[in-house]
């Protein structure tokens, strides 16, 4: 398999990886919120998309699950490959 592709693969695997928990998360907090709006029989669109929004503040303080740590081993990756990846056969 050529380099390009293999970085590729490394990049949408980092990609699912540093998104996959951020999303989860969100995901629990809004069927979470929609179930206690159905308890209560609450038709607030506030109530709704408040939580998310806290949740969404609260992982950019603290650093995202450490997706800025994946992405940037995903740069080194692809900087310290640059070398290969200009005097390789594209085709």
């Amino acid at each position: 398999m050529p380099l390009y592709l293999k970085l590729l693969h490394a990049a949408l695997a980092t990609e699912v990886e540093a998104v996959l928990p951020i999303i989860m998360l969100l995901l629990i907090v809004g069927v979470t919120t929609a179930t206690l709006q159905a308890i209560f029989q609450m038709e607030d669109t506030a109530l709704n998309l408040l939580p998310k929004t806290v949740v969404m503040i609260l992982i950019g303080i603290f650093g995202g699950f450490g997706a800025l740590d994946l992405f940037k081993s995903l740069i080194v990756a692809w900087i310290g490959n640059v070398g290969l990846l200009v005097h390789q056969s594209w085709s």
